[in-house]
């Protein structure tokens, strides 16, 4: 499979090292406005994306762009018949995702979106658990992130471009949550401080509960920091950044780390699996589903409900 790259930043270039570790597939044009960072990552360089969807010689493309062009680039992309793996999040609102489905569905191609940690060893480990019925029915989940880092670029910020910390980070939550326990959300009620943090509260469809907190912080660097807690009515299972995952019930506590996972080996194989129809589960110790648009539209809906209620102060319903 041939893939273009679109932006050569951190991520581009990561997923460019990851697809030099598939058998089958090759990266083949690089789309970025900085010319060196383009051709670092191999093949054909281009410095706008869309000529690199007009020219480029490619059967898929990441794209990693500012968050307000990923609904011209998915759409046009598809339309060429084009696979898609998208950053998330998917897009900034709802009306985009369903364009993005539309164009997807007119096409017949995959668009995947990068919710990464469905593919973290211990995302998956602690998704069997729950699923198995080791901590019993989930009645509570707590979820968060806290980032800091002085340089971030000007549009992560801007509320027409990035949509602050709502479209950074809640996206995330809003699709591992309900991934991990096997229930929709319901209800969100968030409220913000500024474009910087965020706190939600939200009903899953099943009656349990659950709260999320987001910060990032822009004068100072510190390591992100993750945290998980799902507390059930037979234990409770815990997910902390680095890999590590602890289960706790009345047999007592075990741990279990996971640093050094290649999960980006295992979504970019699960992405090249959709596209091809290639078995990629033998060697990636995981199943070949993805996160689809429909996916990422939810994750849309629930991070547009999260700033509604903040504006209003009032809980809104989400589907």
């Amino acid at each position: 499979m041939r893939l273009g790259i679109v932006g050569a930043g951190i991520m581009g270039a990561k997923v460019a090292a990851a697809a030099g570790r598939l058998t089958g597939v090759e990266v083949t044009a690089v789309a970025d406005p900085v010319p060196e960072r383009a051709a670092a990552l191999g093949g054909t360089a281009f410095a706008d994306w869309r000529d690199l969807l007009d020219s480029g010689p490619v059967d898929a493309v990441y794209l990693g762009l500012p968050h307000d062009a990923h609904a011209d680039a998915c759409a046009a992309a598809s339309a060429r018949g084009l696979h898609v793996l998208i950053d998330k999040p998917l897009c900034t609102t709802v009306a985009e995702a369903d364009r993005i489905i539309a164009a997807r569905d007119a096409a017949g191609v995959v668009v995947m979106v990068g919710f990464s940690y469905r593919f973290r060893a211990e995302w998956l480990a602690a998704r069997r658990l729950v699923a198995g019925g080791a901590i019993g029915e989930p009645v509570s989940v707590t979820d968060v992130i806290v980032e800091a880092a002085p340089d971030t670029p000007a549009w992560y910020w801007d509320p027409a471009r990035g949509g602050g910390i709502l479209h950074l980070q809640s996206h995330h939550c809003f699709d591992r949550l309900p991934w991990l326990v096997g229930v929709p959300l319901a209800e969100v009620t968030g409220r913000t401080a500024g474009d910087e943090a965020a706190a939600i509260t939200t009903t899953f469809a099943g009656g349990a509960v659950g709260g999320i907190s987001l910060s990032f912080g822009r004068t100072h660097h510190a390591e992100p920091r993750s945290l998980t807690v799902v507390q059930g009515t037979a234990g409770q299972l815990r997910i902390e950044q680095g890999g590590s995952l602890a289960v706790a019930t009345a047999a007592g506590e075990r741990t279990e780390s996971h640093a050094g996972d290649d999960w980006l080996h295992r979504e970019l194989a699960a992405f090249v699996a959709a596209c091809t129809g290639a078995d990629r589960g033998a060697d990636t110790g995981a199943d070949t589903a993805f996160p689809t648009a429909e996916d990422g539209r939810r994750a849309v809906v629930c991070a547009a409900a999260a700033a509604e209620s903040a504006r209003t102060g009032q809980p809104v319903r989400v589907s």
